[in-house]
C-alpha cells in the first residue's frame, strides 16, 4: 500500500511539473516545471524497476537538456511573450483539464491497487535496454532524432531575433 501511495504522489508531482510548463507564461518556471516533470518520471521508472531508463531519464532530460534549455532562454531574454490567450481558450484549456481529472479519477477508483507484478531479471537491464535499441527499434529512434532535430532547428528560426 505505501508503495502505491509514493507512486501516485510522484506521478501528480510530474502531472503538475507538466502543467507548469504548459500554463506558466514565464519561460523559466516552465523550464523549472519541466525538469519537475522530467525527474519525477525518472522515479516512476525507477519504482517500475527499471533502473537504467530512471537513471537515464534523470541525467540526460532533467540534467543536460534542461541546462540547455535555460541556457538558450537567458541567451534570448527571459521576458514573458507570446499572444495574449483569450476567454475562450482560458475556459476550454480548464475544461479539458478539469475533464481529464475525472477520467483519471474515474480510472484510479476503478482499478485495483495492489503489488506489481513480477518481471524477468534482464528486463530494464542496459543489455536488453541496449539489443532492442539497436535491433527492433533503430529505425523510429533515428526518426525521432530527426524530429528533435528539426523542431530544435524550427525553434532557433522562431525565437530569432532581428539584429540591428
Amino acid at each position: 500500500m505505501t508503495f502505491a501511495v509514493v507512486f501516485f504522489a510522484v506521478a501528480f508531482l510530474a502531472f503538475i511539473g507538466a502543467l507548469t510548463l504548459v500554463f506558466h507564461r514565464h519561460p523559466v518556471i516552465a523550464v523549472l516545471g519541466m525538469a519537475a516533470a522530467t525527474v519525477s518520471i525518472g522515479v516512476l521508472y525507477v519504482m517500475l524497476h527499471v533502473p537504467f531508463l530512471g537513471l537515464f531519464q534523470m541525467i540526460v532530460y532533467a540534467g543536460a537538456v534542461m541546462v540547455i534549455a535555460l541556457y538558450v532562454i537567458m541567451a534570448l531574454g527571459p521576458e514573458e511573450s507570446g499572444p495574449q490567450v483569450g476567454t475562450v481558450q482560458t475556459v476550454l484549456t480548464y475544461l479539458a483539464s478539469l475533464l481529464f481529472l475525472l477520467h483519471l479519477y474515474r480510472v484510479l477508483i476503478k482499478s485495483e491497487i495492489g503489488p506489481m507484478p513480477a518481471v524477468d531479471e534482464a528486463f530494464g537491464s542496459i543489455q536488453a535496454f541496449g539489443g532492442a535499441l539497436v535491433s527492433r527499434y533503430a529505425v523510429p529512434f533515428e526518426l525521432a532524432s530527426l524530429l528533435l532535430l528539426g523542431a530544435m532547428v524550427g525553434a532557433v528560426v522562431l525565437s530569432r531575433r532581428q539584429w540591428q
